[in-house]
């Protein structure tokens, strides 16, 4: 292996002090790099205070005395010939600052790159894990406490990730073998240097991919999700999808407005992605998101009875109201029987029905995509005889052979009765068309029975009431 180094620095034919791998170290000479070799020194937001001494892949190191020299190693370095850590402890100077930091260890190094505004790893890592690459597993990773944790699949690896923090920085135990866009093509590499090399092509390709998501109808499982791409207006046409299945089409091109709204038929966990059709972005490039539709929810449903203020009447009025029911849907049921569809947005959410006497069981249920097996709420109605309170006072007309009978009793103008006269059907009375007034001229003195008789669903037997009339 051949490499060569264009500057005065110094390569030490013994390390005097310890050098130590750093991937925030790479980081930051990639930062330096992608701002150019050509920005002045000055420029830059902040410079080394040399000597600085850096470590290579081949085990050599090399001393760096000017500026000059470290913009020769950052264009000298290959694949096989790459900067992969530093000696500590070194110093910097901040642009406009006048008193220099001394950097001791990765964590000082990411205070500069957070300080810088540069992209750390993890930011490269989050962007384009997924889109530019994939893991060929296993792989194997260093947790937060530097221990080797082997990493099989996407599951375990985003388990892993989860738990090492916000502010963990993926660490690599090299070699890694990783899949590389747009064929997913599998590679070894054996630095950091050579997985910037390997992403650098994906920044001026594909924007930042990303949505959010929330649940906005827990029912019917009904979500919202929305783009945020960091070039969202880049970006004029993409495509959702679902497990793999074509949703929609989205994006300015389309008249989209970058937001999905979606109902997942039942609980599960699902691969929702982003698609976005680009000259520059490979086809198959996309952004997913697991969404674990997993919580079960069931509707507290609950009825109440109003029955018509009429006694004398079996129409029963069932009246429903429960949390979310313009998103449910539900059924009347009476003794088992389904009656009618209610509820969601068109629904009134009323029941109303002629029950027969006897004991019956009204019940409301529904099933939703986030409570399959269903749910019920039911109350028992006994529905007992009620039958009128008849009355009728007889008054003594003009002369001696006629009466006027006159009834009067509660509800009277719903129910309807006969007069009947010595067991002769005399009129029919009552109601809203009644008067409830019978004029009567007997054809002679006498003793005469004068009923009313009254029959109705809530009264089946009927129910009689009569007076003895003497006619001198």
């Amino acid at each position: 292996m051949n490499a060569c180094v264009n500057d005065d620095s110094i390569f030490p034919e013994e390390n005097e002090g310890t050098i130590i791998f750093s991937s925030a170290m790479s980081n930051v000479l990639t930062n330096l790099e992608s701002r150019g070799v050509s920005t002045r020194e000055e420029d830059q937001c902040f410079k080394f205070i040399y000597p600085i001494t850096l470590g290579y892949n081949t085990d050599s190191s090399i001393r760096i005395d000017n500026y000059e020299g470290l913009l020769n190693v950052l264009s000298s370095q290959q694949n096989n010939f790459n900067v992969t850590g530093v000696e500590f402890p070194l110093q910097i100077l901040y642009k406009d600052k006048d008193t220099a930091d001394t950097i001791t260890n990765e964590t000082d190094l990411l205070t500069i790159i957070r300080e810088c505004g540069y992209s750390s790893l993890r930011n490269e890592f989050d962007t384009f894990f997924n889109t530019c690459f994939r893991f060929d597993y296993p792989v194997t990773l260093f947790d937060t406490n530097e221990r080797e944790i082997g990493i099989t699949s996407d599951e375990v690896f985003q388990d892993f990730y989860q738990n090492q923090g916000a502010n963990y920085q993926p660490q690599f135990k090299f070699p890694i073998e990783i899949a590389v866009a747009p064929n997913f093509v599998s590679q070894s590499i054996n630095t950091y240097f050579e997985f910037y090399q390997i992403i650098e092509p994906c920044q001026d390709r594909c924007p930042e991919l990303d949505f959010t998501f929330e649940n906005i109808d827990a029912f019917n499982l009904r979500y919202r999700f929305e783009t945020i791409f960091t070039d969202l207006d880049d970006v004029q046409s993409y495509s959702w999808f679902i497990d793999g299945e074509f949703i929609e089409f989205d994006g300015a091109d389309n008249q989209g407005d970058n937001i999905l709204l979606y109902n997942f038929d039942t609980l599960g966990v699902y691969e929702v992605c982003i698609r976005p059709e680009s000259d520059s972005c490979p086809d198959d490039i996309e952004f997913c998101k697991t969404i674990e539709v997993v919580t079960r929810r069931c509707p507290e449903l609950f009825f109440k009875l109003e029955q018509d203020p009429n006694p004398d009447t079996l129409e029963h009025v069932f009246v429903s109201d429960f949390e979310g029911i313009s998103e449910v849907t539900y059924e009347w049921l009476i003794d088992d029987q389904l009656v009618e569809e209610d509820g969601g947005t068109n629904g009134d959410n009323m029941l109303t029905s002629e029950l027969t006497l006897g004991e019956h069981v009204v019940c409301i249920k529904a099933i939703t995509p986030s409570c399959p097996d269903g749910v019920e709420f039911c109350r028992e109605i006994i529905v007992e005889p009620s039958c009128p309170e008849l009355f009728f006072e007889a008054q003594k007309g003009n002369n001696t052979l006629t009466y006027n009978f006159i009834a009067e009793f509660p509800n009277i103008n719903t129910i309807i009765y006969e007069w009947i006269i010595d067991e002769d059907f005399i009129e029919i009375d009552g109601g809203e068309q009644g008067d409830n007034i019978l004029s009567f001229q007997f054809d002679s003195p006498g003793t005469f029975e004068v009923c009313i008789r009254a029959e109705s669903p809530n009264c089946p037997n009927g129910l009689e009431l009569c007076q003895m009339i003497e006619i001198l």
